[in-house]
This record gives structure tokens, sequence and C-alpha cells, in this order.
């Protein structure tokens, strides 16, 4: 049975949670969810310092206390709403400034339709928000998505013009449908389903169980069931006011469900009664979790729970979800059938649900000792629930830690150390420096020479992009890992294949029988777009006896390998070459030899300074026999000396016959600082001129020589 949970439960539940994430409304719902975190911990601590204020008497300030914790209360969807746009607009490389303006228009407008109050922005709830960012992000996503099609809408004043025109509609469509629609099911539908489920408020075993399920259930998705129940909970609480007060007089007896009763029961630490989970995590100094006590615990000591549910994490977790709606349910039933068989008593005091576990259990129930025995064994009955699932999530975080790049991303560094947090922080920095590289200087192509070695003929050029500032600084290409982290490697990559093949065309177009190399990236083989773009710049064919080569790069793992084989036939149906770069530094190396359809194979230059180390070089000829198996032309890159070369070729031989066994090492091209470092494209074209006139003399000195001969 373990065997099973473990290969089999755990497996599906991995996937399922994979499944999720690649869900961009999810990771939307998700990172909003997260955005309002810091509202809830302050919020909290607002409440407590409310609540010691009025203990001293100070009741002025608890008063002007308890309407900040409202307000900010009040505010937590507009931002639920805003971040939602800014996550999607940073996602997918728009405009985030038009996102948030479109998003908070179309809210605003629907609150307007729904509420007819002076404060009418005050009456927005969190499904609401929710509903207005997925519909407003989907339909101006699409918009975006479908006036990029046409090429005549490419010029930036008509494609403004155009997308403010369906941001209109989409601001008027929105307010309708959801300004109408949403009204209407939160008028009638919505409490015909709360009545169905629950009654009016849970009063029997029944409806109180399925009361703190629901309650639990939307923190999968990082949304307080606060915010979902919270019309139900403010009827809940003047049900329970009015009870105690009819008990204190004589007229009733005590209910057993209350606000109060979940709250020292059910929301030990915070919903899901997660300080038995901390607890366990406290008690095993082994724990890999532990970097969440820092936090986590002093906080859940005021039902704070939400730095633990986002940092553990227990949303979008498959796995933990289950004991964090379990836990509750069995703490509810096991409080239920002793405080119905007499063993404790019911509540008969009004407590806030900040004040600490066990110190509100003592109050609510007048000072039971009775309750507070039930309260630490519940305590200890939720650590054993949350023990083993713990345990299991650690293991499964082992055996598949490519799981950590679908946690929620967020910007906040709610717990020290761990790295997920800064993952929207890195997606932000790296907006920020793209824009930076936009505003100083433009990007350029440059080139470096392929050479035959055995003439040192130049018979291929590889483009490089480069980026020239203001003061005509030239910068490597680092800043393509701003790219990267984007998602925007494909939209580099097409820049450099139209811009090289229009340099081509512009400069280099009198030279013959030559290669010209350009790298994709493992985004880009999977971007749609590619076969457009491709086709699109060879609609003018190349100058006579050029090839255009695709190198992709091995360094980087293929997520669709399939996908990827479909995509190097087709551009081997157009006339490319396919080239492997990086051949030795990567990922599936031999994998990528067999199944892919290559004409050229690039050798890193890591090989070439193994050669120095004991068995460099005899690794270096069996690594070129295998892939001689290929029939692929190898290049060497990297190449910086001559020594290198000379140990490249036939150790122990002089260069001039090192130059005639090129053949029979297998390595006949070769690529680096040796030959040429990248060139502009001027001083490229000087180079060919030297390079190719100058081999040119050679041959025909050669033959007239054997002519005479």
């Amino acid at each position: 049975m373990s065997t099973w949970f473990q290969n089999t439960f755990i497996y599906q539940l991995n996937n399922s949670r994979i499944l999720l994430f690649n869900n961009r409304i999810i990771k939307s719902v998700v990172a909003s969810s997260l955005a309002i975190v810091p509202f809830a911990i302050i919020r909290a601590l607002i409440v407590v310092s409310s609540i010691i204020a009025s203990h001293m008497g100070w009741h002025h300030s608890s008063a002007r206390l308890l309407q900040l914790e409202e307000t900010l209360t009040e505010f937590m969807p507009i931002v639920m709403n805003a971040f939602m746009a800014l996550h999607w607009a940073i996602r997918n490389r728009y405009s985030v400034v038009h996102f948030l303006t479109i998003n908070l228009c179309s809210l605003l407008f629907i609150s307007r339709v729904i509420s007819d109050g002076k404060f009418f922005f005050f009456d927005i709830t969190v499904p609401l928000a929710l509903l207005s960012g997925i519909t407003v992000n989907i339909l101006l996503d699409n918009a975006i998505r479908f006036v990029d099609k046409f090429q005549f809408l490419k010029n930036k004043s008509r494609k403004a013009s155009i997308l403010f025109f369906f941001s209109v509609l989409i601001i008027s469509f929105s307010t309708f449908i959801i300004g109408v629609v949403a009204h209407s099911f939160y008028q009638w539908i919505f409490p015909l389903i709360s009545q169905g489920l629950l009654g009016s408020y849970p009063d029997n075993f029944i409806d109180g169980l399925l009361y703190i399920v629901f309650r639990c259930i939307p923190w999968f998705f990082g949304i307080h069931g606060y915010f979902i129940f919270a019309e139900l909970d403010i009827g809940f609480i003047n049900e329970m006011q009015g009870n105690i007060a009819a008990w204190h007089a004589g007229q009733a007896q005590l209910n057993i469900i209350s606000p109060v009763f979940y709250n020292i029961w059910c929301t030990m630490g915070g919903t899901g009664n997660t300080l038995g989970m901390l607890l366990c995590i406290a008690l095993n100094r082994r724990s890999p979790h532990r970097h969440v006590l820092g936090l986590s615990l002093p906080l859940s000591l005021f039902n704070v729970n939400e730095p633990l549910i986002f940092g553990l994490p227990i949303v979008m977790n498959p796995l933990l979800i289950i004991p964090f709606v379990l836990v509750p349910a069995v703490s509810y039933t096991i409080a239920y059938t002793a405080t119905a068989w007499h063993l404790v008593p019911p509540v008969s005091e009004a407590v806030n649900w900040s004040v600490p576990p066990i110190l509100s259990t003592w109050i609510a129930t007048g000072g039971s000792v009775s309750a507070i025995v039930l309260n630490i064994v519940i305590i200890g009955v939720s650590a054993l629930i949350y023990a083993p699932f713990v345990r299991k999530w650690c293991i499964s975080k082992q055996k598949t830690p490519e799981l950590d790049l679908f946690l929620p991303p967020t910007n906040l560094d709610l717990v020290p150390g761990h790295y997920l947090q800064s993952e929207e922080k890195s997606y932000l920095d790296a907006l920020n420096q793209i824009q930076r590289l936009q505003t100083s200087g433009h990007f350029i192509l440059y080139f470096q020479p392929q050479v035959r070695i055995s003439d040192r003929r130049i018979i291929g050029v590889e483009a490089l992009i480069r980026h020239q500032g203001l003061d005509g600084k030239i910068t490597p290409p680092v800043f393509l890992q701003y790219y990267d982290r984007l998602k925007a490697m494909a939209d580099i990559d097409f820049w450099v294949i139209e811009q090289s093949i229009n340099y081509l065309h512009q400069h280099m177009s009198s030279f013959k029988d030559m290669t010209l190399s350009v790298n994709v990236s493992a985004q880009t083989l999977l971007d749609k777009r590619l076969l457009t773009v491709i086709s699109q710049v060879l609609e003018k064919p190349l100058p006579p006896g050029w090839t255009l080569e695709i190198e992709i790069t091995e360094t980087q793992a293929v997520i669709d390998p399939a996908g990827v084989i479909a995509i190097l036939m087709q551009l081997k149906a157009l006339g490319i070459r396919i080239a492997l770069d990086d051949f030795g530094a990567g990922y599936s190396t031999l994998n990528y030899l067999t199944r892919y359809p290559l004409d050229k194979i690039k050798l890193d230059r890591s090989l070439v300074q193994g050669l120095s180390e004991k068995g460099g070089l005899q690794f270096l000829k069996q690594v070129t026999r295998l892939c001689r198996l290929t029939q692929c032309n190898l290049v060497i890159e990297g190449v910086e000396t001559e020594d290198e070369l000379r140990q490249v070729l036939v150790e122990g031989i002089e260069t001039d016959q090192e130059l005639a066994q090129v053949r029979s090492v297998g390595i006949e091209l070769a690529q680096g600082f040796l030959f040429w470092r990248p060139l502009s494209v001027d001083n490229l074209c000087v180079v060919l001129k030297e390079n190719h006139h100058g081999l040119e003399q050679q041959q025909c000195a050669k033959a007239e020589l054997e002519f005479v001969e």
C-alpha cells in the first residue's frame, strides 16, 4: 500500500499540479491572491493592536484601528484585480499600463452597475474582482493577438488606434455582461446555492461540517474562504451574538455551532488548523521545511498563516490540500461530539479570531479546563494527520525537483531565503533591463567567420547579436538572459534572422559558396511563428552559392523533442541546413545525434580546453569518431591558439603535416579567435575580399606552376 501511495498516488498528484500551473488563468489567480498577503498580515496585526488598545481602555484608538482594518479589507479586491493585470501583462510581454488601466476601469464600471452607494468602489467583492480580471485579461489578450495577425496593423499608430477601439469595447462588454449577470448571480442564484448547501446558517452537524470544508477548499487557489462567505458570515455573527445575549437573559440555550466555535477548534494557527503542521515541522530538526518557521510560527499565534500557505506551499498543492481540509473536518467532528456530549461547555463569550489559541478557548468557554485539554488534544491529532503528508511532500520534491518551477511567482520577501519569492521580481527586473537597453542604444549584428582548416578559406559566417550604446560601446550578449526570463527569445531570434539576411543581400552577395549561420533557441524552435518568419525572409532567394543554416543550441533542454524534430524536417524541406551548436556542453547529446536531422556538429570549446588534461585528446578523438558516424561536417569552436589547433589535429606532428592530416582526424572546419574575432559587417567584407582573393591568387599560381612542370 505504501509503495502504491508513493509511486502512483503521489505521481498523479504531481502531474495534476504541473497541469494546473501550466494554466495561465490559474497562475494569474494565484499570483493575485498572493499580492494581498501583506494586506492580510497587516490587517491581522491591526486587529491585535485594536484588541490590546481596547483592553487598555483606549477605546477611541481601538475604534480607529478597526476602521483602518475595514478599509484594508475593502481595498483587497481592487489590489487583487490590479495585480492580476500586472501579472498577466508581464508574463505575456504586454504593456503593464494598458492592462492595468483597462482592468481597473472595467472593475469600477462594473461596481457602479452593481452598487448605488456613494462609495461604490468599496462594494467590490473578491469573486467579482477575480471574475472581472479573468474576463478582461482574456478579451484583451485575444484582441492583441488578433491585431498582430494583420501586417498592415504593424504600424504603431494604427495598432494603438485599433487597440484603443477594442479596449473601449472590452470595458463596455465587461460592464454589461459581468455587471448584469454577476449582479443577478449574487442577488438571487448565490443565496439559493448557499441555502441549498448550508441552509441559512449551519445549525446541525452536517451543515457545520460542509461549512468548514467549503471555507478551506478555496485556499487551494490562494483565496481566503472569508471572502467567499463574507455575506453569510455577517449574518452568522449576528445570529451568534443574539443567541449569547438570549442565553445570558435566560431565554435560550447556547448553540453548539457559531463563528467562535470554528475559531477556537478549527482555525488554530489559521485556516486549516495549521498550528498542528507547524508543530510537526518544528519538532523535526531535519525537516527541509524549517525555513517557513521564522515568519509563520509567530504569526500563527494570532491565527495568521498566509506565509505558510504560500511559502510551503499549500496553495496549488494537490497533496497538502488534503490534510489542510481533512484536519479542520476532524477537529470539528471531535469538538462537536465533545460539546454535544457535555464534555466541554459550548461557546458563551464572543472572542475575536485573532486571539491566540488556547487563550481564546479559555475566554470563549468561560474558563473551562476541560476545553483547554481538548484544545491540546486536537492540536496533537492535527500534527499526527499532517506529519505523513508533509513527509511525502518532501520526498516528492526531492524526486521531482522540477516542480519548483511551477510554484506561484511573487515579488514579496515573506519567507527569508526562499528563492521562489523573488521570481516575479526577476521578471520585473528583466523588463526594466530590456527597457533600459532599448533607450540606451540599439542592437547590431557581428559576424564570426568559420574556416576550412586545410586552406584557411572562410566558408561561412555566424551572425551574433550585440548591443551598441549611445556612446558607441559594444556589449556582448549578456542581455539575452533578460529575454530568456520573459520568454521572449523568439523575438530576438526572429530579429537576427531577418537582419542577417538583409545584411547578406546588401553587403555580402558578391561572395560565393558560403553559409550564413543563425542561432535559434529552444523557445524559438517551438514558436508557431518560426516557419512563417523564415518563409517570409526567403521569399527573396539568397544570393547564388549561399545557404542558410540554423544552429540549435544543445546547452538548453528541449521540452518537446518530437515537436522539434517535426520543425527541423520542415526547415530542411525549405533548403535550410541544421547545425547542432555547443555539442558536449549540455543535455542529451547522444539523443540529439541519433534523432535530429543534422548537417553539421559544432564541438564546444570545453572539449578544446580539456586537451590539456590527461586523456583529453583521446576523449576528443572518440567524440570525433562518434560524430563522424552521422556523416555530418564537424566544426571545432573556440580555437584561440596554434597550440590548441595543433592538438586538435594530430598530436606530435609539425603544423604543416598536421594540416595534411585533418581528414584523418575528422575535423574539417574551425571557428575561434585564432582566425578571427566577431567582426562588424564592414570589416567582414574587407576580410572576405582578402581571404577569397588571396586564395584565388594562390590557386592560379599553383595551376601555372603545374602547367609549366
